[in-house]
């Protein structure tokens, strides 16, 4: 944007609170791995189990690609 800062230099700004982020994911995802013990293919549940998986493995890899590359983005700095 000109004038102005860009979503990248708005969401880099964040960096220090991703990693808080990250945690609460990866405490999801071991609550997911808890139930899905307990849930089979045929269940009523399983399509929210599988939705849920998709939803948390795919914040995990989003936000620490954001880390990563806000990470990297400061070194260069």
């Amino acid at each position: 944007m000109p004038g102005g800062t860009s979503a990248v230099d708005l969401v880099c700004a964040q960096r220090d609170n991703i990693p808080m982020v990250l945690a609460v994911m990866a405490t999801m995802g071991v609550l997911l791995a808890l139930s899905a013990l307990f849930v089979s293919p045929g269940d009523d549940a399983f399509p929210i189990l599988v939705f849920d998986a998709v939803l948390i493995v795919g914040s995990l890899v989003v936000f620490s690609f954001t880390y990563w590359y806000c990470t990297n983005r400061a070194m260069d700095e």
